[in-house]
């Protein structure tokens, strides 16, 4: 048995945060044995240890924009380094044969693969636009110390080869792995905030932030609403710690738009999928950092048609005209649109919906993103 350290950026249940629980939880535990180390406390550390993960918590400096700053630099290498002594040393401990770094906000590994002479996977999860020497100073990184870079999705992969450092074959694309849901269950959350049964909703799931889009997805339903009494629209997810004005400002556009009795703000749910089986179509209007799309892969699961921005991953996940609808980014006319012909054509949803389900099956399953990632492991081990 092979012990691998897995370094995260957080502890919540976003993204890359679900991707890590489902690769740890499901790995084969007579080949691997996975010890991951986080950064805080939170809903993450919980859940690994109820599947009976050794979880550890080091509170080490993820790289963020606080840091851009002289002060924020300093505060960021002194944390750097009094974590790496501890990471060192619990490494050690367990005898760690490999490192898996978890998005590129995570230096550590690198000061570690020194210092213990092992290995390292670097997942990618991200497309860092902007600033400009961020993205450019961690392709350079991660091309320097990964003996194997795993993007999400060929556009993640393309962003990094740009910068123009990565090796020829240190890329791989490996992309995410959806549980299929347990189809038998059909609770939802429509009685919870007075939807109606025959409401058409449209949903929004994902962190509150400048790129997800979700004032754009307020503006596109807007433009409907008045001609379609019975859409109901929802936005699922909560703001970054520090970013908590940006979720007051959506709530305050919700409060003044006129049509606050139709759309629901659920924040932060637990169980995911009920926030999906609450609705009808999910409509992703996140930019062009979108890698992957965990939300969207998730929806289609439960054979939800999709209509997203044509951007890096969902455009990679979706079939154009068979699972959803891809849409120019920030075209609000060509969003209101699509949605508009979900709302006037009820058997386009049914059939995309049966398409989307088929295609998650057939090329984001579970089995084969454990496959891909043990195949990877074992080059190294």
């Amino acid at each position: 048995m092979k012990t691998i350290m897995y370094l995260h950026a957080g502890a919540e249940m976003y993204g890359s945060d679900k991707v890590l629980l489902q690769l740890v939880t499901g790995l084969d535990k007579k080949q691997f044995k996975p010890i991951v180390v986080l950064p805080e406390h939170g809903p993450l550390e919980h859940t690994l240890i109820s599947n009976h993960i050794q979880t550890e918590v080091i509170l080490y400096p993820i790289l963020r924009r606080k840091y851009f700053n002289p002060k924020g630099f300093l505060n960021y290498v002194s944390g750097y380094l009094r974590s790496e002594k501890k990471l060192t040393v619990l490494a050690k401990k367990y005898q760690v044969d490999l490192i898996h770094v978890n998005t590129l906000a995570v230096l550590e590994g690198i000061t570690l693969k020194k210092r213990i002479k092992k290995p390292l996977i670097w997942h990618v999860h991200e497309i860092l636009l902007s600033p400009k020497f961020m993205w450019k100073l961690t392709a350079y990184l991660s091309a320097k110390y990964a003996d194997k870079i795993v993007v999400v999705s060929n556009a993640t992969g393309e962003h990094l080869k740009k910068a123009g450092y990565a090796k020829k074959n240190q890329i791989v694309t490996i992309y995410n792995g959806i549980k299929l849901p347990v189809q038998s269950n059909h609770s939802d959350f429509r009685r919870d905030y007075g939807i109606p049964s025959d409401a058409f909703v449209f949903g929004h799931v994902g962190r509150i932030n400048a790129w997800k889009g979700q004032e754009d997805f307020l503006e596109a339903s807007l433009k409907l609403m008045p001609d379609y009494p019975r859409m109901h629209i929802l936005f699922s997810g909560d703001a970054y710690k520090g970013e908590e004005w940006r979720e007051d400002k959506l709530k305050k556009e919700i409060d003044e738009s006129g049509f606050r009795n139709r759309i629901h703000y659920l924040g932060f749910q637990e169980d995911i999928d009920r926030v999906y089986r609450t609705m009808d179509t999910l409509v992703s209007t996140s930019n062009g950092r979108e890698t992957f799309s965990l939300v969207v892969a998730e929806a289609m699961s439960l054979s939800k048609p999709i209509i997203a921005y044509d951007v890096a991953g969902p455009s990679e996940l979706i079939e154009n005209n068979k699972t959803g609808y891809l849409v120019p980014a920030k075209d609000l006319v060509e969003l209101a649109g699509k949605m508009r012909i979900l709302l006037d054509i009820n058997s386009i949803k049914d059939n995309f919906g049966h398409q989307a389900y088929k295609r998650v099956c057939k090329y984001f399953s579970q089995k084969q993103f454990l496959q891909n990632f043990t195949r990877e492991y074992n080059l190294f081990l």
